[in-house]
């Protein structure tokens, strides 16, 4: 399953459950259960960003995410005047020290999650298959003007409060469908007919609060 879907998803079904409860007087003070655990979906989106990014930004992420919890739940007494900076300072070393040269993809299938940051991937395959992108409150770019498409290559992309941009050869015919939920696609790849045999790109978004923009 796409990451930034599953961590979307798992938020808003909590925040739901939450407030429902509260509202069927099974719990009290659902807004204070959500103020006081909110930042466990920082920690939660730093593991999922493991496996796919450079270590420093998971760190950065997960460490806001830890400190913020600690101070929600009273286990340091931090005031907001104190923890706010403290928020800042990680955030900007963390884009200091990360690289931003774009990743190269080697294999057949890209897998990119950005969360409160950005990423780039570039794809050389000789057979690209497809494969998952998602950016939560931030951005993805990811090339496949070096790549060339196997059979039925289906792409999923899960876009919310950020954006994702794909680049494609000229050639390609790209078919984008999906839910747009105040947000938008964008495909400005060519509209020339193009043959029958022509690559096909097949795209599958959800976009919420954000964009997808395709283009060569």
């Amino acid at each position: 399953m796409n990451r930034s879907r599953l961590l979307f998803g798992a938020s808003v079904v909590a925040l739901g459950t939450v407030f429902l409860l509260e509202a069927l007087d099974v719990v009290d003070n659902g807004g204070d259960i959500v103020a006081t655990w909110w930042p466990t979906v920082l920690i939660a989106a730093a593991l999922l960003m493991l496996p796919t990014s450079h270590w420093i930004t998971p760190a950065a992420v997960g460490g806001v995410g830890v400190l913020l919890l600690l101070a929600t739940t009273d286990v340091l007494d931090l005031s907001s005047e104190v923890v706010w900076p403290i928020v800042l300072i990680v955030i900007g070393l963390s884009l200091l020290v990360r690289t931003r040269s774009p990743k190269s993809v080697s294999d057949d299938r890209v897998n990119a999650f950005a969360a409160f940051g950005g990423t780039e991937m570039a794809s050389h395959s000789s057979h690209f298959e497809g494969g998952s992108i998602g950016a939560v409150f931030g951005g993805a770019e990811i090339d496949l003007r070096d790549a060339s498409l196997a059979e039925n290559a289906h792409l999923d992309v899960f876009t919310a409060f950020g954006g994702t941009e794909i680049r494609v050869p000229t050639g390609w015919k790209v078919i984008t469908r999906g839910l747009p939920l105040f947000g938008g696609f964008e495909n400005i790849t060519t509209k020339e007919q193009l043959p029958e045999n022509a690559p096909v790109l097949d795209i599958t978004a959800t976009v919420l609060f954000g964009g997808l923009e395709v283009k060569h």
